[in-house]
């Protein structure tokens, strides 16, 4: 049964005794002077302001009820929204253009601690569907991610990325409002409540604890007894730790329960993500299909519950003495072996992603990764930066994304901490950042591996060419994907500029590729139409 968005008449409207008792006592006409009669009248009390376990209390009920609420297995909610950290930046400094989210369906499995995104997402001429599950296999939990064009994959849950309304569906299990009020009602204190506005409404402030023991600001409406939202600590894979704001709006009732309709995510003062949903149902029984692992990714899954670490697939292709190509699900890496160390191109999409490559690296080579390269900012080409810094790699980046990168790594992680965050705890030494103008060439004896930092291609401004001269090996990524475009066009130009002797062109997406291929493109692309 579905629920279809409700008036205000229909939504839970408890009155708070307090705000009664302050009405009854508060005079509508102007004090007449006193009298003998009045003297002996006795003055009510003024009401005390409910305590934070009241309000929680009142919370639970005015959803539905305790019983209620701890019956909700799942929730399935779908709508429409917006995310505006998208972590797309067009050059240096630049805020993320907005993210259209559309045909957004969010299933939360309560029960089973399980949860996904399915969705299209659309970003200037960037569209695509999308569909991101943390789910379980023989009783571990897995994450699955599938796209257009891509298998479904499965990888360990810091594998999944999202652009959906969160960096990852494990958000939806610890954000939404029926696990935020049985926190509440089992957590709150009976300390009075504080008035504070809250997304330019007037509220009464508590905290309470989630079974994760993450601490939870809580602005009750005092009129309704619902929760107009709660702030957070939460932390980013990108972001590291943020304080972040969930305001609630728009409640109606379904299966007896009153949810909002309308959620607006707001982190470190800037505006996130937004939905409005169209519909929302509560104990679907189809809502565990999208939890069922495809089959096409059930080997993989056994390799996420064998692994030592955190597991994504990753391919090892040799493209040339001592080069090599990673190869992701969507998101590659190239690394080129000198003769006592390792330099690593691009570190894509997730911790799972680098963990798997580290363990690749130290198989297929014996040699650690000293230097890890970001080509550019974008949050899905540097999702695994921070964990190959905690191997002690050093992450050598163009002046021109300075700021980005050294936020990127500088950013506290604690809830939960990651590889970089456990290591600086621990006090072990990990990899620092270094920062290049132009320019720079990493080399050991006879091997050298070539950086350069280009402001002329459209996608991203500066972005980072790799370029091994023995090998006659280029590495780019996003710019050319064997079709013509301004992005290849701006490349195939740079590399002549450089007078860099370009024979394999390999891709942070794709495969690889001759440079006549680049240089067909680019001409196509420069011969004006018939």
């Amino acid at each position: 049964m579905s629920l279809q968005r409700s008036p205000t008449s229909h939504r839970a409207a408890l009155l708070a005794p307090w705000l009664l008792a302050l009405a009854a006592c508060s005079p509508s006409e102007p004090e007449a002077p006193a009298t003998p009669e009045a003297d002996a009248i006795e003055t009510p009390a003024p009401p005390e302001t409910p305590t934070v376990a009241e309000l929680a209390i009142r919370l639970v009920d005015a959803m539905g009820g305790r019983a209620a609420l701890e019956g909700v297995d799942t929730i399935t909610l779908r709508g429409d929204g917006t995310r505006t950290r998208m972590g797309q930046i067009a050059a240096t400094g630049a805020e993320d253009g907005l993210g259209e989210l559309k045909a957004v369906t969010e299933t939360i499995d309560l029960k089973n601690g399980r949860a996904a995104f399915d969705y299209d997402v659309v970003n200037g001429d960037f569209m695509q569907h999308r569909t991101e599950v943390l789910t379980s296999f023989e009783g571990k939990p897995v994450g699955w991610n599938t796209g257009p064009n891509r298998p479904a994959v499965a990888t360990s849950p810091n594998g999944i990325f999202s652009w959906g309304t969160q960096n990852s569906p494990e958000w939806l299990l610890r954000r939404n409002a029926v696990t935020v009020a049985l926190a509440a009602a089992a957590t709150a204190q009976p300390v009075p409540a504080e008035p504070r506005p809250f997304d330019g409404r007037a509220s009464l402030y508590g905290t309470a604890r989630l079974p994760s023991g993450e601490e939870l600001g809580l602005f009750f409406d005092a009129a309704t007894g619902l929760l107009n939202g709660f702030t957070a600590l939460d932390t980013e894979t990108m972001l590291g730790d943020v304080e972040a704001q969930y305001a609630f709006g728009d409640y109606g009732t379904e299966s007896g329960i009153a949810l909002p309709h309308s959620v607006t995510i707001t982190k470190q003062e800037r505006a996130y993500s937004s939905i409005d949903y169209t519909s929302i149902a509560v104990n679907d029984p189809a809502a565990a299909r999208v939890f069922a692992l495809p089959e096409a990714a059930a080997a993989q899954a056994r390799e996420v519950v064998a692994a030592p670490g955190p597991w994504a697939p990753l391919a090892w292709n040799r493209v040339a003495p001592n080069v090599y190509h990673a190869v992701g699900y969507s998101h590659h890496s190239m690394v080129v072996e000198f003769p006592t160390f390792v330099a690593v191109v691009e570190a894509p999409y997730s911790e799972a992603q680098s963990a798997t490559l580290a363990r690749l690296v130290a198989r297929e080579i014996g040699k650690p990764i000293r230097y890890v390269v970001p080509t550019h900012p974008h949050y899905d080409h540097t999702g695994g930066v921070r964990t190959l810094a905690a191997s002690g790699a050093t992450v050598v980046v163009a002046r021109g994304h300075e700021a980005e990168l050294r936020e990127l790594l500088g950013a506290p992680h604690t809830s939960p901490p990651d590889e970089l965050a456990r290591r600086r705890a621990a006090g072990e030494a990990v990899g620092g950042l270094e920062v290049f103008d132009g320019m720079r060439v990493i080399e050991e004896n006879s091997q050298r591996l070539e950086l350069y930092e280009v402001a002329t291609i459209p996608h991203v401004r500066p972005m980072t060419l790799a370029y091994v001269p023995s090998a006659h090996v280029l590495f780019q990524s996003d710019l050319f994907f064997g079709a013509p475009g301004a992005d290849a066009t701006a490349l195939h130009a740079a590399i002549r500029e450089r007078n860099l002797s370009v024979e394999t062109i390999v891709g942070g997406h794709g495969g690889v590729l001759p440079f006549s291929a680049l240089a067909t493109a680019a001409a196509g692309a420069a011969r004006p139409p018939r």
